[in-house]
């Protein structure tokens, strides 16, 4: 996840942002910090939250498969 975030250019702040705006709820820049970190597991509405604030396809994000499709790698609009 870290990965992408910065191949985004997005701040912690962006994406906690980005994810409050496209799912509605919140997931702390601590919390972001943990998930990045593989210190805390992921929810699964937490998972389809970060694909839809990072433009990632959610089994990119859970390791299912090694490409980002092209479609999906396009930088989200920053709040």
């Amino acid at each position: 996840m870290r990965e992408l975030r910065l191949r985004r250019a997005l701040t912690l702040e962006d994406l906690h942002e980005l994810i409050r705006q496209e799912s509605g709820f919140e997931i702390s820049q601590p919390t972001l910090t943990r998930i990045e970190r593989e210190k805390r597991s992921v929810y699964d509405f937490e998972v389809v939250a970060l694909a839809r604030a990072l433009r990632a396809d959610a089994r990119w994000l859970l390791g299912m498969i090694d490409e980002l499709p092209e479609a999906l790698d396009a930088p989200p609009p920053l709040p």
